[in-house]
């Protein structure tokens, strides 16, 4: 039976009780939780006639259960909410909900605050320190015994306005290990951090099914299951020169870039005009310039107005934008001053103060004021001036094989995904032994790595980290040192072994390194950087590309590139044209007025674009998997998985499986850059008729990326299914988020992609064909080396905890279940429901009212991956094993038996040692003690008997005691033949 008392306020001294069936005082229901993960709580039920009720107030009524026979105090907490009922005879209820005093942490929160080298004592204490100072005395908590140390003691713990609960969890438990137990003692709140809560009762008698239990029911949760392991590293740190000592530029002094249309396309030139203008665009306002231009000049640096009222007045408009002479001559800058230059034009539009509202289409003119006289920045042609060089000068441009180039080449197809991140210098082709600096900058890193062997980087002031890798056969032969500056030409190693590797990113280094296998911008092309943009003819991996219906040389499938900003600029236009989405006939204006379009008509003429493909074919999201493997485009993931991968500029996705996506049982989309998602589609706010149905979901969109693909990844013909498509050519870089300028968003961390074939992560064949794809993260903060953290995984695999058992058991089929307590271990015999092992209780249900409804469950030891697989996959073979082991030690024991024990019991050890059941590992090692302790016995009733008569009472005891032993072994190898046939 079970006592409640309550008390109105926290504080109160005496309270009075509301339920005790001994003096005829009941709640209508009661139920009392013990968790070992999770708070406690108390649901009451009350009626009109119980005390209580109609007088709970919320956080201050507080109750105390205790057990009847023990008077123990078993939980103490505070009211909730409570609910209100009327029941069908007119009776009213109440239930109320209370939740254990662990609760009074989360009404306190943690000022930013950076704690070192503290134990998990001191850093507790400070924490709850902290704690006291905000709450009243009734909620204040005194650290009393820690028992977790930990190695990691001396980490950096970082509480950035936490709760007081929730850094404890996050940065205590979670972290290092370990338990919180909270307990109410005379009148004070107690907090213990515990590495093992709880005792081991394996000495006691085990719960056995038909003797003191009666049953039982297990459950395996699969929630634990990691099928597929993500190993991360440290924190990668972001680099950030500090000052500018090199030759090139990242104060924006030194640029260069495109100053003429690229293959018609005005945009990147628009965009670096800007740039040397120190002013930003955004790319709906350089789909605004492009159509100014397009409207003007039609794309002409030359072209002449000579008929309208300028013309008559002598000054006709000319060129791209269409100045008059007298106004070009206002807005350029000293130095650009050739009206007949396009570039030159876009920088006087620039200079206008009021170019942003001024710049539209139907008549444009500036109206601003001046902004510089003297461009602002230099410009420097890319690859010339100075700024970049061969590391062999002396041997020219030279010649390169498909397997050295940049990029995805044949003669390349043994690394993964058929990608080269960087450009191999080979001692026949470009001959010579010293190396020379390709480019300015200030040594950040000299290191070895697997993969990349002795190596050096450089970051330059104008935003590139340079690796020199390959060439160097010991750390001796790199002759520049961390923090250095280089000079274009400078002598910077020796090359002694068959190649020198230079790679080239705009990202953070470690960061790129995650993408060394990636064709997603990160890596730049070196060669047109060092020689002046001029490239090597390039060859196509003939089973990647196939010819398509146009004979453009400078389309970018021949050139294996996308032009992502050509299907942009369509999406622009679809939203300056408001558009609708239609399925039916009208979905084909995306072609002209882009009035119209669903979703595959929006991607199929997206990617025609992108890829410059002439034939406009307007595919659905059945036959677009066609078209797009067509076109230079691979299948790279298909199935069920509820995330995204790491995305790529490009990245085609189609929703719904195949056969059974079309018409509204299919989506699709294509991903603007790896951060972005572009659609048509409806439903979302901004959509027509005020807006357009094309939508972007990235970073700060709303919904972002993530919760885009939530939703529309669902339910497309009852289930999830979808597909990934990937361009397996040249994706030119692209400015993504965070990770512009050699910077990276905080929290990215060391992988094993470098060295592990470009995957960040180890499959778990065995358990993905019962559990399917589970992913999950494990994190060693202080590797950064893949190669160790390649290991590190392999290992924790190997370790790795496979499932957690359950058993719940009801108090009607339980004896004495009141003394079996949370935490606590005991050992559990069932040979129908699992084997013998020492279960910990890790919660209790306790029904006030009917305590023989109560019930408590178990938590199963967790077994490892290698046991579960074993277990898994090789049961027969190890029942096999057992018949034979069985025979052998029953041979064994015999010889034990007449005294020849020398050597058996390490045979015996050997042979079991193989045997991967767990349960016969146990029973085994039972069976082997039992042998030891007959030996000893054996032994000294062999020395009573040299002293003492046979008849003496001693003697026969110990004599007794020896047959007792023989007669166990005996049971014991009856019962492992029969767990063995």
């Amino acid at each position: 039976m079970y006592r409640v008392i309550a008390y109105d306020e926290p504080t109160d001294k005496a309270g009075y009780v509301i339920h005790d069936p001994v003096v005829g005082l009941a709640a209508s229901e009661g139920k009392l939780t013990i968790s070992s993960s999770q708070t406690n709580t108390l649901s009451l039920t009350l009626n009109q006639a119980n005390k209580l009720f109609g007088k709970v107030r919320p956080m201050h009524t507080h109750v105390e259960v205790y057990d009847g026979v023990s008077s123990k105090l078993l939980f103490r907490g505070r009211a909730l909410k409570p609910e209100r009922e009327m029941k069908s005879n007119g009776q009213f209820i109440q239930t109320y909900y209370f939740e254990d005093i662990d609760s009074y942490l989360i009404d306190s929160v943690q000022r930013y605050i950076e704690i070192a080298n503290a134990t998990p004592e001191e850093f507790l204490k400070k924490l709850i320190e902290e704690h006291n100072s905000q709450v009243p005395e009734y909620k204040q908590f005194t650290v009393r015994n820690v028992t977790v140390t930990n190695k990691k003691d001396n980490t950096l713990r970082k509480v950035d306005y936490q709760t007081t609960k929730d850094a404890i969890k996050k940065l205590l438990t979670d972290s290092i290990g370990g338990s919180i137990i909270c307990e109410y003692k005379d009148g004070k709140n107690y907090i213990d951090y515990l590495k093992s809560p709880g005792q081991d009762h394996s000495m006691e008698a085990p719960l056995k099914i038909a003797e003191n239990m009666q049953s039982a029911k297990v459950a395996i949760d699969p929630s634990k299951v990691i099928t597929r392991l993500i190993p991360l590293g440290a924190q990668i740190e972001t680099q950030k020169p500090d000052e500018q000592h090199d030759d090139s530029s990242d104060d924006g002094s030194k640029l260069s870039g495109p100053m003429h249309a690229i293959n018609g396309d005005w945009g990147p030139a628009i965009k670096f005009a800007a740039k040397c203008m120190k002013t930003s665009v955004s790319d709906a306002e350089v789909s605004i310039i492009k159509d100014v231009i397009k409207h003007e000049s039609g794309g002409s640096e030359t072209v002449v107005n000579n008929w309208d009222s300028n013309a008559a007045a002598g000054t006709p408009s000319m060129g791209l934008l269409q100045f008059i002479e007298p106004t070009f001559k206002k807005y350029c800058l000293d130095g650009y001053t050739n009206i007949k230059s396009g570039f030159h034009q876009l920088l006087a539009m620039f200079n206008d103060s009021n170019w942003a509202s001024d710049v539209h289409t139907g008549g444009w003119g500036p109206t601003g004021s001046k902004r510089y006289d003297k461009l602002p920045v230099d410009i420097v042609p890319a690859g010339t001036g100075g700024g970049w060089g061969s590391p062999f000068p002396s041997a020219g441009h030279g010649s390169f094989s498909g397997g050295q180039l940049f990029g995805v080449h044949a003669g390349g197809e043994f690394r993964q995904n058929g990608f080269h991140d960087g450009l191999d210098f080979g001692t026949v082709d470009h001959p010579g032994s010293d190396v020379h600096a390709i480019h300015g900058g200030k040594v950040t890193r000299i290191g070895y790595m697997g993969g990349l062997g002795n190596y050096f980087v450089t970051h330059s002031d104008d935003g590139y980290n340079i690796d020199y890798q390959e060439a160097f056969g010991s750390r001796s032969d790199i002759h520049v040192k961390v923090g250095q500056y280089v000079k274009t030409g400078q002598v910077v190693g020796t090359r002694t072994t068959d190649h020198l590797h230079i790679g080239i990113t705009k990202k953070d280094f470690d960061y790129a390194l995650r993408y060394a296998f990636t064709n997603n911008g990160t890596w730049i092309d070196p060669e047109p950087l060092i020689f002046g943009g001029s490239k090597q003819a390039r060859s196509l991996i003939k089973e990647n590309f196939i010819s398509t219906k146009t004979d453009d040389s400078s389309s970018p499938l021949a050139k294996q590139e996308l032009d992502i900003q050509a299907g942009i600029d369509l999406f622009n236009k679809a939203k300056a044209a408001h558009l609708e989405y239609a399925m039916d006939y009208r979905r084909a204006d995306i072609l002209t007025n882009q009035k119209h379009a669903d979703c595959s008509s929006f991607v199929s003429y997206f990617v025609e674009l992108a890829i410059h493909e002439t034939d406009r074919t307007l595919y659905n999201t059945e036959t677009l998997h066609g078209f797009l493997k067509k076109h230079g485009y691979i299948l790279h993931y298909e199935g069920t998985n509820k995330t995204l991968p790491a995305m790529q500029t490009g990245d085609v996705i189609i929703m719904g499986k195949k056969g059974q996506s079309a018409g509204a049982a299919g989506h699709t989309a294509v991903m603007k850059d790896a951060d972005t998602v572009l659609e048509c589609s409806t439903g979302w706010p901004g959509g027509y008729p005020d807006g357009a149905d094309v939508f972007e979901h990235g970073k700060s969109s709303n919904p972002i990326l993530a919760d885009w693909f939530s939703h529309d990844a669902n339910n497309w013909s009852g289930e999830w299914y979808w597909y990934l498509y990937r361009f397996s050519g040249n994706i030119p870089e692209q400015d993504s988020g965070d990770q512009k300028g050699g910077t990276i968003k905080s929290g990215v961390r060391y992988t094993i992609a470098p060295v592990n074939d470009g995957k960040d992560y180890l499959d778990i064949p065995e358990f993905q064909k019962e559990f399917g794809i589970i992913n999950g993260a494990v994190t060693w903060d202080s590797i950064k080396d893949p190669v160790q953290l390649l290991a590190k995984g392999k290992a924790w695999i190997k370790a790795q905890k496979a499932s957690i058992n359950t058993f719940t058991v009801s108090a009607v089929e339980l004896n004495e279940y009141e003394r079996f307590k949370v935490y606590d271990r005991y050992l559990f015999i069932n040979p129908y429901v699992a084997e013998q092992q020492l279960l910990t209780v890790i919660g209790k249900e306790i029904d006030l009212n009917k305590p023989h409804k109560s019930t408590m469950t178990f938590g199963d030891k967790t077994a490892k991956l290698t046991d579960y697989q074993n277990d898994f996959k090789k049961i027969s073979k190890d029942v096999e094993s057992l018949k034979s082991t069985i025979s052998t030690v029953g041979g064994d024991v015999s010889s034990m038996r007449a005294g020849a024990f020398s050597g058996n019991l390490a045979t015996i050890s050997e042979q079991l040692g193989t045997v991967d059941v767990p349960q016969l590992k146990k029973d085994y090692e039972g069976t082997q003690k039992d042998v030891e302790d007959s030996k000893t016995r054996l032994n000294s009733a062999e020395a009573v008997l040299k002293t003492v008569k046979e008849d003496d009472e001693t003697t026969k005891q110990k004599l007794a005691e020896y047959e007792k032993t023989i007669a166990d072994l005996n049971e014991r190898l009856k019962k492992l033949e029969g767990a063995g046939s």
